[in-house]
């Protein structure tokens, strides 16, 4: 399975779904919980850091990017979201921007991000992720800048991390 992605150049709008091996519980968990976050969040190559989570309204998620020693890029990434609709195991909706690593947001970066979980059968489902930008020059670079490689990495990572068999594996 590979995500599919789609530029919605009239929405300006970036749209990637995957299937993924897994409950609606457990993947609404992967998305938050710090613990589960840190294992699949990100690119392949990079770790993820989780230094705020409050999952309601207005809370934030604070987080940190950062490539694996064996990454040829030496860069972090520091991520802040701002939760503002939560349908529990179905979708989340926030505005997500760089910051400072001190969590203050770094003006121009937000854009608005919504993450749907729809079951289509016992132990799979669709993830999805759309995220409006302000400009269609700000869509046409979510490739260049690896936001495209970044989310279809993630869900990749995602779905492994999922799977019932891989789950039973770990302590």
């Amino acid at each position: 399975m590979t995500a599919t992605v789609v530029r919605d150049r009239t929405n300006k709008r970036l749209i990637v779904r995957r299937t993924v091996r897994g409950t609606p519980a457990l993947v609404w968990a992967c998305w938050t919980e710090p613990e589960h976050l840190r294992q699949w969040w990100g690119p392949k190559g990079w770790r993820s850091d989780v230094f705020e989570l409050d999952l309601r309204p207005g809370g934030v998620w604070r987080y940190r990017l950062r490539p694996d020693q064996s990454h040829e890029i030496e860069a972090e990434h520091w991520g802040r979201a701002v939760y503002e609709e939560i349908d529990p195991y179905a979708s989340l909706q926030f505005l997500d921007g760089s910051c400072t690593p001190d969590g203050t947001p770094i003006p121009g970066t937000e854009q608005l991000t919504r993450v749907t979980i729809q079951e289509l059968e016992p132990r799979r489902c669709e993830v999805g992720i759309v995220v409006r930008f302000p400009s269609l020059q700000a869509l046409e670079q979510a490739e260049p800048t690896g936001m495209i490689e970044g989310f279809t990495d993630a869900l990749e990572r995602l779905d492994v991390y999922v799977r019932p068999a891989s789950r039973e594996a770990r302590p």
